[in-house]
């Protein structure tokens, strides 16, 4: 299925091949290191030391606390949302499923921290439009709390990577912001 996107002056964005995970692992550790000058003094994070030796290790270590703490940074936002599980795409932002098996096994106490920046607020397939308002922000939610959302959140299976062999996530969960159970620590 084709579709378009567009940014908030209504300029075509095209994203690099979302299946080309080692891209995406470098640009996230950029965007680490820059929430971490934004946010890091206000939120009591710095960028986790173990990163310089594993870059697999968990992104941020909390100061005030000593926890682990991993950033999921989110520009696009999920636009079938509504079609597909009856979510606001202004508000929704997707967890995957292969980090909740790797916390729940090594990192029960992570703290996970969503940073919400939509660059993109257009979304285009066919006749199907679908739009969001510019939204900055981030949101905290322990593991503990977020693996119990989990039980009941809906599921979203990534067709492009039911035969992938490089590592990606398979799929995601689906989840609103406006739950309760996250906390908008920074808002925009």
């Amino acid at each position: 299925m084709g579709y378009r996107l567009f940014d908030i002056s209504g300029t075509d964005v095209t994203h690099h091949d979302l299946q080309d995970k080692g891209v995406w692992c470098i640009e996230g550790a950029s965007k680490e290191e820059a929430f971490v000058r934004l946010y890091g003094s206000e939120l009591d994070l710095v960028i986790n030391p173990e990163k310089n030796t594993n870059p697999y290790a968990p992104d941020l270590l909390n100061t005030k606390n000593g926890k682990l703490g991993d950033l999921k940074t989110q520009n696009t936002p999920f636009f079938q949302a509504g079609s597909r599980f009856g979510l606001n795409p202004q508000h929704t932002v997707v967890f995957n499923g292969k980090d909740r098996d790797r916390y729940r096994a090594l990192y029960p106490e992570i703290e996970i921290y969503f940073a919400v920046d939509w660059q993109v607020i257009s979304f285009e397939s066919g006749n199907s439009k679908v739009n969001v308002e510019a939204m900055v922000g981030v949101w905290f939610i322990p593991f503990g709390e977020l693996d119990k959302m989990l039980e009941k959140a809906s599921f979203h299976s990534y067709r492009q990577r039911v035969y992938d062999n490089k590592g990606n996530a398979k799929g995601s969960y689906v989840l609103d912001l406006r739950d309760p159970a996250f906390r908008n620590v920074i808002k925009g």
